[in-house]
């Protein structure tokens, strides 16, 4: 298969794909997971030296989800020449539903017997359909499942990244470049709701991670350092959107290609970022926003939610997994 060349850039599929077989984990991309959820629960806590941790926090997430992905799907082709794509939504549902059903079948409960101020029963369809983000765009409050908007964001993403994959192959470099100036575009002209949630303004996150993966480029650990200062830093200055987006996908970036080993040791926290951001925000608005009550209650939750709807889906390896939970990764595992 040619490799595809822009300017200071290139990428050859299959060269990057045997590249990344058998690739070490990394604790510390764990560990951005980690400082990724930290920020967008001090956002909803209302923490006064926090102020944009949403954007970062989010935008982070973003930008890693569509690294490890793309990862995953060209590690797949360099081994067994295809990518199985049946085989990879099924692996998204098994890893993703049984949590997202946990918080769900919350909202159903409480909403029956307290009542929620928000159009609840919508958003639980929203939610098993991925179109939370689109029912938002549309003005249709349903809080306490409005946040899953960015989980639908990327089920809409990767029902079409696969095939884009490969279909397009050596085009695919250039087509993701092109299209993460034109999402940036969009959302700078964009306003109100429709920026905020919509998959076209923000793709470009995930396409970043996505170009990462395809590139590869190397940088020094200083400059994850770099990357990690900023990104929290850009949670507590509270820019506009339009500035805190850009700067924590470039941050994201910076973490991910430098490689922070020291972050390994938050990995066991970033082995449970999806259940602590699932239950965040429904304990936020059970417990209020002010105080330690619903951060200490998420944690509690979120770990039940992690050992039983978690754990038992999780592709990392009994051994691997069981140490997370009793101890950090170390430092010094290899960084990629």
């Amino acid at each position: 298969m040619p490799a595809i060349s822009v300017p200071g850039l290139s990428f050859d599929p299959d060269r990057a794909a045997t590249a990344d077989t058998g690739r070490a984990y990394r604790p510390d991309l764990d560990g951005l997971r980690a400082v990724a959820v930290a920020l967008v629960m001090l956002s909803h806590a209302r923490w006064p030296w926090v102020n944009n941790g949403g954007d970062a926090g989010v935008t982070a997430f973003f930008v890693l989800s569509g690294y490890l992905i793309t990862n995953l799907l060209i590690g797949e082709r360099a081994r067994t020449g295809r990518i199985d794509v049946a085989k990879f939504y099924r692996r998204r549902i098994v890893r993703l539903a049984p949590a997202l059903l946990g918080v769900m079948a919350f909202a159903l409960i409480f909403g029956l017997v307290i009542g929620w101020q928000s159009q609840w029963q919508v958003g639980l369809l929203s939610c098993l359909l991925y179109i939370s983000n689109w029912v938002q765009v549309a003005g249709w409050p349903i809080a306490p499942l409005g946040h899953t908007w960015s989980l639908a964001i990327e089920e809409q993403f990767y029902l079409v990244w696969p095939a884009l994959l490969i279909l397009l192959r050596g085009r695919i470099l250039l087509v993701a470049i092109v299209a993460v100036v034109v999402a940036s575009v969009i959302r700078v002209i964009a306003v109100g709701e429709f920026e905020y949630f919509s998959t076209i303004t923000r793709v470009d996150a995930i396409l970043i991670g996505c170009i990462v993966a395809m590139v590869r480029p190397t940088w020094h650990p200083s400059v994850a350092v770099i990357g990690l200062v900023a990104l929290v830093a850009v949670a507590l200055v509270n820019p506009d959107h339009d500035v805190a987006i850009p700067v924590a996908m470039i941050a994201a970036t910076a973490v991910i290609v430098g490689g922070f080993a020291p972050l390994g040791y938050l990995a066991p926290i970033g082995l449970r970022a999806y259940s602590l951001y699932l239950w965040n925000w429904p304990m936020t608005i059970l417990f209020g926003s002010i105080g330690l009550l619903a951060p200490l209650m998420t944690v509690l939750v979120a770990e039940v939610s992690f050992r039983l709807l978690e754990a038992p889906f999780l592709h990392r390896g009994p051994l691997r997994y069981r140490r997370s939970l009793v101890a950090p990764p170390s430092p010094a595992a290899p960084a990629g």
